[in-house]
């Protein structure tokens, strides 16, 4: 498997970051299930993991041979894929930034309907996030265990109910509230993406185990309600890499139109 690692300087962070690229060339190790040219996916870490953490952490190098995916895996700490008020604007660098400097950089084949983007977590908001407010870029998108009613997280955080996060790490990006402005709210952005004919394909996978799975079911229940047409999906498992190795196989079938009641997982 190809794999480039490098670092760069980003104009939107002001700062150099890294970023991970798995390129699947031709080898004997890996039967793959789809040829001709590429496919393109961003996929993106949660809130206590970086660039690496996909490639540690579950096989995904072996589903970019076998399903025939480049896979570009950037780095954006704890924001939460949002634009700080004074500070990196991590939503502008994944979304909009980042795609062109992959054009530019390694020629990819990035027309919107060749171009995904997934994520687990924090990353699985930032993958609906960028998909729903970016629709001409991506063909569709894939939230694992997301952290889909944003909102209502923050408020968690806030009153000291979820201690993996601090109040303050809200204050700095959302101002003396620290509560999400209605920019960055899912449950308003799937609605008015759902009026267009044209919107990305969405799936929505979690665990039944998972802390997060109410707040997956306030997302579905909005999605359903804006007629959106998400494909959804559950099954056991917890907030964890055993769930979310197994999940992103499904997203692959999901983009590339297989059926999962009949293609293997591995």
């Amino acid at each position: 498997m190809g794999m480039f690692s490098g670092d760069f300087y980003a104009d939107s962070l002001r700062m150099t970051t890294h970023l991970n690229v798995i390129f699947p060339d031709p080898s004997n190790d890996v039967t793959p299930v789809i040829s001709g040219t590429p496919r393109l996916l961003y996929l993106l870490h949660g809130l206590s993991g970086n660039s690496a953490e996909w490639t540690r952490f579950s096989k995904i190098e072996y589903y970019a041979k076998k399903y025939n995916f480049i896979i570009v895996m950037p780095e954006v700490q704890r924001s939460f894929y949002c634009d700080y008020p004074s500070g990196p604007r991590y939503f502008t660098y994944v979304a909009d930034e980042l795609p062109q400097l992959c054009r530019k950089w390694f020629q990819l084949d990035s027309r919107r309907e060749n171009t995904y983007i997934a994520g687990e977590s924090m990353g699985g908001y930032g993958a609906f996030k960028a998909a729903l407010l970016r629709p001409g870029q991506f063909a569709a998108a894939a939230s694992l265990s997301g952290a889909l009613d944003y909102r209502s997280l923050a408020r968690m955080v806030l009153s000291g109910q979820w201690t993996d996060m601090c109040p303050e790490e809200f204050y700095a990006l959302h101002g003396p509230s620290g509560v999400p402005a209605e920019s960055d709210d899912l449950l308003t952005a799937v609605e008015r993406a759902a009026k267009d004919p044209d919107r990305p394909r969405l799936i929505q996978l979690c665990g039944t185990e998972d802390f997060l799975y109410e707040s997956n079911q306030v997302f579905r229940r909005a999605a359903e309600r804006a007629g959106y047409g998400l494909t959804y999906r559950e099954g056991p498992g917890d907030h964890e890499w055993p769930y979310w190795d197994k999940a992103i196989q499904y997203a692959f079938h999901f983009f590339c139109g297989l059926d999962s009641d009949t293609t293997p997982i591995y």
